[in-house]
């Protein structure tokens, strides 16, 4: 197992089926070599819980082998500190935007989910003025970012457009 390096990457020649190239610098990083020529990056772990996760880097040419080798040494860091990438990943793919909850929240309303005064329902002209608020103010400002990376100073900032 020779280091990888971009003439390593190269010179690799695709084969009937996918293999692998490993490092023998830094374990756990790799290329797959796919039969279509393509090759890609990923890094090989096992998180706090000893499961094996692998967490694909990205394609050769966008990114060279030794681009690739950092953001592997940067996951097995987070990996070393009890963190899982991959689980961190897939959580950021499955979160809400700010949109979405909008969304959520006025279906919900509107089938009497959500609660006002006296514990009823919402009234048909709270709902108009939460539509109207969420569709000026919320959605323009805050719509496409995702709930989980709202900070106090984005809610700070949107106090401040809407009042000024």
């Amino acid at each position: 197992m020779p280091k990888l390096t971009k003439t390593v990457v190269d010179a690799a020649i695709p084969r009937a089926k996918q293999f692998t190239l490993w490092c023998s610098d830094l374990p756990g990083f790799g290329v797959y070599i796919l039969p279509t020529g393509n090759r890609t990056y990923f890094v090989d772990y096992r998180n706090s819980a000893g499961v094996r996760r692998r967490l694909t880097i990205g394609r050769h040419g966008k990114l060279t082998t030794e681009g690739a080798r950092k953001i592997a040494i940067a996951t097995m860091g987070e990996v070393v500190k009890g963190e899982d990438p991959a689980e961190e990943r897939v959580s950021r793919r499955n979160s809400l935007t700010v949109k979405e909850l909008c969304d959520r929240y006025l279906e919900a309303a509107e089938r009497g989910h959500i609660m006002g005064k006296r514990n009823r329902p919402k009234k048909f002209s709270t709902l108009y003025v939460d539509r109207g608020r969420i569709s000026r103010h919320i959605l323009p400002l805050l719509g496409n970012k995702l709930v989980r990376d709202v900070t106090q100073t984005d809610v700070n900032r949107f106090i401040r457009d809407v009042a000024g």
